[in-house]
């Protein structure tokens, strides 16, 4: 099978960018190079790639899987090389909300002082795998049960739960609150990427208060501040995002939530087992938070 390198490079800069103009601008390359090098990838691979309409181009299923499967290969393909030519070999680490809360600098700054050759680098995807899939990452940080297909993972750390309130509720003048004190209020829940639901309650013996949907950690955020709604979450979340309208209170008698380091089943980083033994040192001599 006569795939080359250039054909992934361009199959992923198209699937990001979802448009022949966009991706060739970016590779500096002509309208009709990328859209040859699609072409002949499909051919190749006996299958389409991509969804091409006028306005928009959009992977099938099997280009999306397979865009992803470059993106890691290209990945590890530019690690070795700047290994070989001594060259800085950036770690991935992506996370959907909150990252490390407060450990997030203490971690960034040790790590990237004691691995000056790999530096670690942060980045935000609102998703449950927050990229892994698509190979957007080398690793990620998650919550809760991680219920990612194709991932592996293991825990590193705890945190506390805290409920957050619009600053005129009528229990934001609380430090502690307990579930019991939130069954009759409406709760919003992040569906894609939330640690809540309402096994928190009935496995308690409660009665679950009324779930609302969000689809976004900031729609979530912006329905408390409205007033609307109030959430639960992990105690990251006080520290990577303090907002005008939002207070927060320990939650006393919730379970903490399990904090994950996930790697793709078939592409584990060769800083996986460093990093996972720095996160868990910090939330091994830090607070649950």
């Amino acid at each position: 099978m006569d795939v080359e390198l250039r054909h992934l490079r361009v199959l992923v800069a198209l699937d990001e960018e979802r448009s022949f103009t966009a991706a060739a601008a970016r590779l500096g390359l002509s309208q009709a190079a990328v859209s040859r090098a699609i072409a002949a990838l499909e051919h190749e691979l006996g299958t389409p790639l991509v969804h091409r309409t006028t306005r928009r181009v959009e992977p099938t299923a099997a280009g999306a899987a397979f865009a992803g499967t470059a993106r890691r290969l290209n990945a590890e393909l530019d690690r070795a090389v700047a290994e070989l030519r001594g060259e800085r070999s950036r770690v991935r680490l992506g996370y959907s909300w909150a990252a490390l809360g407060a450990h997030t600098t203490a971690v960034l700054r040790a790590w990237n002082r004691a691995h000056p050759d790999e530096p670690l680098r942060l980045s935000r995807i609102n998703r449950r795998d927050a990229g892994l899939a698509d190979g957007r990452v080398d690793l990620a940080v998650i919550r809760g049960d991680v219920r990612v297909p194709d991932v592996v993972d293991e825990v590193v750390g705890h945190e506390r739960r805290y409920v957050a309130m619009p600053v005129d509720h009528e229990l934001a003048d609380r430090a502690r609150v307990a579930l019991a004190d939130l069954t009759p209020f409406v709760v919003a829940v992040d569906r894609y990427t939330g640690t809540t639901t309402t096994s928190l309650w009935s496995d308690a013996g409660l009665e679950p208060p009324r779930i609302t949907d969000t689809t976004a950690f900031e729609d979530w955020l912006d329905l408390i501040a409205a007033g609307e709604v109030i959430g639960v979450t992990a105690a990251a979340t006080t520290h990577q995002y303090p907002r005008p309208g939002i207070v927060f209170a320990d939650l006393t008698d919730a379970p903490p939530i399990e904090v994950h380091l996930a790697w793709h089943r078939s592409w584990r980083h060769p800083a996986t087992t460093r990093l996972a033994r720095a996160i868990r040192e910090a939330y091994a001599t830090g607070p649950l938070a």
